[in-house]
């Protein structure tokens, strides 16, 4: 089945802080109406699962009023065409993709061998850490703004008496059926939108996985004949 509560969540980031374990998130705590909320935003790769991503600064959002127009705090999406659901396969902006799997960049996983020199490895560590960077100043800079949103899309959950959040904040469809299958669905991508008034900006983060195919089924599945 595809991912729960898909939604939307508009907010002002007030903190971010990164969260290790078996994935990696980048936990960024916002204020809003009924939260506050914790936004998880995956940073780094791990086996089978290497991360894609994309920053798209001087980003233009597919319903510009749509999201102007919300209310702060948690709002459920449809997940269909001609509202403001995310789909990096069929999300258009002025009649051109979205996003494409030909600007997203590949994260490498960390290198924990001490083979290479000192400087080859230290290479690596900051490639790998190369969307955490990203995500710290994006959200650095929005605090600074004293009208600045982030819109985290992704599946809302209830963390049973603690602090209510968001996750999934990346592509959630083409998964192979053994890896994350059940998640497919379309119309339910997740991203984070930035919206700097003071600067009159919009930037879009785009994650998706290496393991997912941009070739889908009206289901979120593989089309046939792809992996």
């Amino acid at each position: 089945m595809p991912i729960s509560n898909y939604s939307v969540l508009a907010g002002d980031p007030t903190a971010g802080k990164v969260v290790t374990g078996s994935s990696a998130h980048y936990q960024i705590t916002m204020q809003a109406p009924g939260g506050p909320f914790t936004v998880a935003v995956n940073i780094q790769s791990v086996d089978g699962s290497e991360v894609l991503y994309d920053i798209a600064e001087n980003f233009t959002p597919p319903d510009l009023q749509g999201l102007l127009a919300l209310p702060m705090g948690m709002t459920a999406l449809k997940s269909e065409p001609g509202g403001l659901a995310l789909d990096f396969v069929r999300s258009t902006v002025n009649g051109q993709p979205m996003i494409t799997k030909a600007q997203m960049m590949l994260l490498p996983k960390p290198n924990v061998s001490k083979s290479g020199s000192e400087e080859e490895r230290m290479m690596q560590r900051a490639h790998s850490k190369a969307l955490e960077n990203a995500v710290v100043t994006l959200l650095n800079m929005t605090i600074a703004d004293k009208d600045g949103v982030i819109y985290a899309f992704g599946s809302a959950y209830s963390d049973s008496g603690k602090v209510d959040g968001i996750h999934d904040i990346h592509m959630n469809q083409g998964n192979p059926k053994n890896n994350h299958g059940g998640d497919n669905g379309v119309w339910q991508d997740g991203a984070l939108l930035i919206h700097l008034p003071s600067q009159g900006t919009w930037t879009a983060v785009f994650i998706a996985f290496q393991t997912e195919s941009w070739n889908t089924d009206a289901s979120g599945n593989p089309a046939s004949g792809t992996s």
